[in-house]
């Protein structure tokens, strides 16, 4: 039996960080919530991935790409991890992506 942990994210790009070997891009994803009086609003969720991969890195290189609003799919695997901060057993989860692809392009103002 294979155990396995993933995601997929379709959402709008927020921000992307640059750095020399790894890359961390924000996603929002809209999604419509009911309250308890049965009112529907729409919630944001913002989600954070980091990108490993060359060639993943060098596509969102690209100026057009890397575009704040452009709708992008990323699917990864998420990965735990924790370590010892003052004496504290800290938590972590991460969103770590296996692929990604831009769907469209955010329009120009």
């Amino acid at each position: 039996m294979i155990n396995l942990a993933s995601f997929r994210i379709i959402g709008r790009i927020g921000s992307i960080n640059q750095r020399e070997k790894v890359t961390h891009i924000s996603i929002a994803s809209d999604r419509n919530v009911k309250d308890v009086e049965g009112n529907w609003s729409n919630e944001t969720v913002w989600n954070s991935v980091t990108v490993f991969s060359d060639a993943m890195r060098k596509r969102l290189k690209n100026a057009k790409a890397s575009k704040t609003g452009n709708l992008i799919l990323v699917e990864g695997s998420i990965q735990s991890s924790s370590f010892e901060k003052e004496s504290q057993t800290v938590y972590r989860t991460d969103l770590v992506a296996n692929d990604l692809e831009i769907l469209s392009f955010a329009k120009e103002s």
